[in-house]
């Protein structure tokens, strides 16, 4: 398995607390140009994430929905932030994606004051990894999306999303955000029909 050091290092340093809420810039201005995402930068990786692989992001509502209770484009926002987090869609598990979303789902709840029963899982956003990385709009001289296998101890088809903040005005970020978004919401799947409902009783109650 190929690997780099330096990018390993990085990636540690960025999971501290003081540093996490800026990882994208700081990875950015780094290690530019994403060039860690050939390498495996976590040791409990099983390897760099291939073009072909399947991502997965787990919705929550309120903060992914939009007003017609599908996903919006917010829901990529964390790529310009502490990282878009991602399950490698073959290698999770269900055990896996219960655990996480129980989480998300518990803290979304917590923040959704006096009407916790409307915060849940609605559902998830399939996308290629190609996708992401090979997206391209007219301002950018090149992709603005880079795609790594932060696999974690406990949950090793963990894999995080970075968008390329160094230098990029806010206007370009929400513009890069929109045409990924337009680009991976047809593969929206409702929280009823992932993995046969998996996570239908942690969805927002009517």
């Amino acid at each position: 398995m190929q690997f780099c050091a330096d990018c390993r290092a990085t990636f540690t340093l960025l999971d501290r607390g003081e540093h996490f809420q800026r990882r994208a810039l700081l990875l950015d201005q780094t290690h530019p140009e994403c060039v860690c995402q050939t390498q495996s930068v976590s040791e409990y990786s099983t390897g760099p994430i291939d073009g072909d692989e399947i991502l997965v992001r787990i919705l929550v509502a309120p903060q992914h929905m939009d007003r017609k209770g599908g996903p919006k484009a917010g829901a990529l926002t964390d790529a310009e932030r502490s990282g878009l987090s991602l399950f490698r869609e073959e290698q999770a598990t269900d055990a896996e994606i219960r655990k996480v979303a129980e989480g998300l789902v518990e803290r979304a709840r917590a923040a959704n004051l006096g009407k916790p029963e409307k915060a849940g899982v609605f559902g998830a956003l399939r996308m290629k990894c190609s996708v992401i990385r090979c997206l391209k709009i007219e301002q950018d001289p090149a992709p603005p999306y880079c795609v790594y296998d932060t696999a974690l101890k406990e949950t090793p088809s963990h894999a995080e999303t970075f968008q390329r903040v160094a230098g990029a005005p806010l206007e370009l970020c929400d513009e890069r955000r929109r045409a990924l978004f337009n680009l991976v919401k047809a593969d929206f799947v409702p929280v009823a029909l992932f993995r046969s409902g998996l996570l239908l009783d942690l969805a927002p109650k009517s």
